[in-house]
């Protein structure tokens, strides 16, 4: 099977693209119920090819194809999640980039609840 954007050289050895680099961050990352998280992605695909598409999954059961200017997300129950991007470029390749989310319960009830909860 052949590389994407891979070319034999006047060796006839396989240039092997450098792989596209993804990474994310979730801002804020940590807070009460309900937490309105942005998040910011940084692409970096050494080989200069044009991305196409995000696939967005913010592991609470949403997810989005949106460009990542609009990525945004609602936490309304308390917990741990994991949330990806996976960005695709003109020429085939794709790489994905995690980063965690932590919801707290919501803030009130009693003073000894709001202790238990932090």
């Amino acid at each position: 099977m052949a590389m994407p954007n891979a070319s034999p050289t006047a060796a006839g050895r396989m240039m092997i693209p450098e792989p596209l680099l993804v990474t994310l961050q979730a801002v804020p990352g940590y807070g009460p119920a309900p937490l309105l998280v942005g998040f910011l992605v940084n692409a970096v695909d050494p080989s200069g090819a044009d991305i196409v598409s995000y696939n967005w999954n913010f592991g609470d059961g949403h997810s989005s194809i949106l460009p990542p200017t609009l990525a945004y997300n609602t936490y309304s129950i308390a917990g741990n999640y994991v949330a990806s991007v996976t960005i695709t470029t003109a020429d085939g390749r794709s790489a994905t980039g995690f980063t965690g989310i932590i919801v707290k319960p919501a803030l009130g009830g009693t003073m000894e609840q709001r202790q238990q909860n932090q």
